[in-house]
């Protein structure tokens, strides 16, 4: 190990434990459960974002959250193009993955267009390894009027646009279209989230944004969640605290009206940081992450509680919704 490497494995080691310690436990069936759901922590290193990649390309995700989104941007594609208008924007791409569900966007815009719109792509995302990979992959795309880049490493949060928004509004780029997708939204609370957004999104601003939406039961199924797929991104937390993969097992629960993703310790450790000495105990839980999922009805009123003209589409088993409103 080099240098650099032992250097960041301490600095991640050390910022994930404050993370946890800073917002506190609470006692689970007699044990304790240590919580940090926000995305941004599952983008930390390059190990993150390459558990991200292969967790993406899972069929079950990739079906949802690429095909079927594909399918309904380009369905919808009209109310897309018309949202927009005539004039050149800023395609800010909020957890931009890999960039390729922006490249389909764009090419879908110019079906309608022409083309003639110049774009400057603007990926936002915690991980500069993701935010390069997008960046190279709309370069590679060969798209002449994607004219200029402006990546973002942000937390990607609700106040993100806060500090960005205005800046990006300057000479040929006079408006900002945000999109949210592949089921980004669902790993933040929804209402807070738009409530931030709306504050940050100036008039004609537009939001696309694309989630899959509760079909059936609420609170059900709970074993889908709990696959390889999730495992393989998610235990890069606790490979960050320093344990090993025999310390820890994954599990997912129903909680707090959401997917709640957890690991269970198998063995104590103590752990001393800040003169603090802490004890984690065999049982006791981390979890790692949260995703929030509505009805298509419940999600098209919290889009027009903060969205004037909020226009929300579902494919056709309204397992998928894509959602466009202009400020």
């Amino acid at each position: 190990m080099t240098i650099a490497e032992s250097g960041q494995k301490i600095w991640l080691h050390d910022l994930l434990l404050r993370a946890f310690l800073k917002n506190g436990f609470a006692h689970v069936n007699k044990n304790k459960s240590w919580e940090i759901t926000e995305l941004q922590y599952l983008s930390l290193t390059d190990d993150f974002a390459k558990g991200f990649l292969s967790f993406s390309r899972d069929p079950k995700y990739s079906m949802q959250f690429f095909k079927l989104e594909v399918e309904i941007i380009r369905k919808y594609s009209d109310v897309i193009s018309e949202s927009i208008g005539n004039n050149n924007f800023n395609l800010i791409d909020i957890y931009c993955g890999d960039g390729l569900k922006s490249v389909e966007l764009i090419k879908e815009i110019n079906s309608k267009t022409d083309g003639a719109l110049k774009i400057c792509y603007c990926p936002l995302n915690a991980s500069q390894y993701l935010i390069d990979l997008a960046i190279s992959n709309v370069k590679k795309a060969g798209i002449s009027n994607v004219v200029e880049y402006k990546p973002f490493l942000s937390a990607g949060d609700g106040r993100s646009l806060r500090l960005i928004s205005n800046s990006l509004k300057s000479g040929e780029f006079k408006k900002n279209v945000i999109a949210i997708m592949g089921g980004v939204i669902a790993c933040f609370e929804v209402n807070e989230y738009l409530f931030e957004l709306n504050r940050d999104m100036q008039k004609d601003d537009v939001l696309i944004m694309g989630n899959g939406v509760r079909v059936g039961e609420r609170l059900v199924e709970i074993d889908k969640y709990k696959v390889e797929s999730f495992h393989n991104w998610f235990k890069h937390v606790m490979l960050g605290l320093g344990f090993a993969e025999s310390d820890f097992e994954f599990d997912a629960r129903f909680g707090n009206s959401r997917v709640e993703f957890l690991y269970r310790l198998k063995k104590e450790r103590i752990e001393k940081i800040d003169g603090k000495t802490i004890i984690f105990k065999p049982g006791d839980e981390f979890v790692v992450a949260a995703l929030y999922k509505y009805y298509a009805d419940e999600f098209d009123k919290f889009c027009k509680m903060y969205f004037t003209n909020s226009q929300v589409f579902t494919c056709e088993d309204n397992g998928y919704a894509l959602v466009v409103c202009k400020k």
